[in-house]
């Protein structure tokens, strides 16, 4: 039976303590550099999916909806086209995510019809701190697509 020198145990802890710390100092910029994008997919996906959300309310309580775009404040509420028009849910974007552009739609709606097609098509255009880009289209039909 062999006997480990007194202290060995404490060592190796050390030893495999020190080997984790320094591979997070390596690890942690990289990290830190990659979260605004993935920031910026989370928030693409979400608009994305609030859009399906307001085209499948339109068509399931034949009330039309849409989703307004406030590119100053980085915000954007869907809002049930009825009298009183009321707003559904309202979001804002994550802290260094901005809208970069949005083009194709009058004063920034996305307005959908009975058949869950839109009044205009148009693009919705993403960026975050480290100039990265998505882009969501919103075709005729009513087809909203994530561009990768």
């Amino acid at each position: 039976m062999k006997i480990s020198a007194p202290g060995s145990t404490l060592m190796s802890f050390l030893v495999g303590l020190g080997i984790i710390a320094l591979l997070s100092t390596i690890s942690i910029p990289y990290i830190k550099q990659y979260q605004p994008n993935l920031e910026l997919s989370s928030n693409a996906k979400i608009i994305t999916t609030d859009l399906r959300y307001a085209q499948q309310l339109t068509i399931a309580e034949q009330v039309t909806h849409k989703i307004i775009f406030f590119i100053d404040s980085n915000t954007y509420s869907i809002v049930k086209n009825s009298e009183p028009a009321e707003t559904i849910k309202t979001v804002e974007l994550s802290s260094g995510i901005t809208f970069q552009e949005i083009t194709g739609f009058t004063d920034d709606e996305v307005v959908f019809n009975y058949y869950g097609g839109v009044s205009q098509s148009g693009q919705i255009i993403l960026i975050n701190s480290n100039s990265k880009t998505k882009i969501i289209n919103v075709k005729p039909s009513g087809y909203i697509q994530l561009m990768q």
